[in-house]
């Protein structure tokens, strides 16, 4: 593990990859830890993650306005969606910090030489941005800037359903350090999706931002994972915001996205015994092969459906209730 200290008075912001650069001119520091590229759910467990080669990713933290080195401050560990930092996610990020946040932005991408999962999906997996999630919570959780009591998940989309998986509470108990978890999670239009058969969540703060029309990622799961949570005494919290769609507080008009998977029609799950993803009307299919998940897609998930885009009327909702949340987190 290796720290990178920056303090120069003018540093780089990672975006959309890194050679699409914004100028910052705070502090900021890039960090280099060990994570894994993972295929297949049951490879974050047990001798299946015995198995899985490690490979050296980053991730850099943006320190908050007048940065006090004898303070400890709350931390957002967050990560972007399957076309990577967006202009848009970047806008959150910012809010963040300006709250008093020190954010972590992951990169698994730009760590692992890709641009966009979009209509793939394998090039990186669902299971290799939790599981770099779970790993920047070890990473940050005995770090002396940083009050571990208060670092909170934090993604859109892609990024969402890691942020989704790191509270369900047999992962944490697989992969995360003695004593550490996140003390929240904020999710934009996760995938709530191939959802575990057994309901055992983190009780922490969960809130869910999503468009009411969006077949990208659709809310309907998502809607029924926050009823079944809070019967169970959780804290989970959904916004939907009405004929919006994935993305709806991005900077493009709303459009056809011709190459990714809409996956409103799957019904795929996750066994909690085997911790493999299946689908129960087509137990043939196999998500742990590469070509043979690309297949186990195609099965429920259509292209040349999926809309994605800014709505007028809602695109400024979810930073004005982030707003409201983080005066209450920190």
């Amino acid at each position: 593990m290796r720290f990178f200290s920056i303090f120069l008075l003018s540093l780089t912001l990672f975006t959309c990859s890194q050679s699409d650069l914004q100028e910052a001119t705070y502090q900021t520091e890039r960090v280099e830890y060990i994570s894994k590229n993972i295929l297949g759910f049951e490879n974050l467990f047990g001798e299946g993650l015995k198995s899985q080669k490690d490979k050296e990713v980053f991730g850099i933290l943006h320190f908050p306005e007048n940065y006090d080195l004898e303070k400890k401050y709350p931390a957002i560990i967050a990560s972007h969606g399957s076309s990577n930092w967006r202009a848009h996610h970047l806008e959150y990020l910012e809010q963040m910090r300006q709250a008093g946040f020190i954010v972590f932005a992951m990169h698994p991408f730009d760590s692992r030489g890709v641009n966009s999962t979009v209509g793939n999906q394998i090039n990186v997996t669902s299971e290799t941005v939790i599981y770099d999630m779970a790993m920047s919570l070890n990473l940050l959780w005995d770090d002396p800037r940083i009050d571990n009591q208060k670092i909170y998940a934090a993604g859109w989309s892609l990024g969402g359903t890691a942020t989704l998986f790191n509270s369900w509470l047999p992962l944490q108990n697989s992969l995360n350090k003695n004593g550490a978890s996140y003390s929240g999670y904020l999710m934009w239009y996760p995938g709530c999706l191939a959802l575990p058969d057994l309901n055992k969540w983190d009780k922490d703060l969960m809130q869910i931002y999503i468009g009411e029309e969006d077949n990208w990622t659709p809310p309907q799961p998502c809607k029924e994972l926050v009823s079944d949570i809070n019967s169970q005494g959780g804290n989970a919290f959904i916004e939907i915001y009405p004929n919006s769609f994935h993305s709806f507080d991005g900077p493009q008009p709303l459009r056809l996205i011709p190459d990714a998977y809409s996956w409103a029609d799957c019904k795929l799950k996750l066994n909690a015994t085997t911790k493999k993803v299946y689908d129960p009307e087509n137990t043939e299919l196999d998500f742990s092969n590469p070509r043979l998940r690309r297949a186990a897609y195609e099965s429920c998930a259509k292209k040349g459906e999926v809309m994605a885009g800014a709505s007028p009327e809602y695109k400024n909702a979810a930073h004005e209730h982030l707003a409201s949340l983080l005066s209450k987190l920190d």
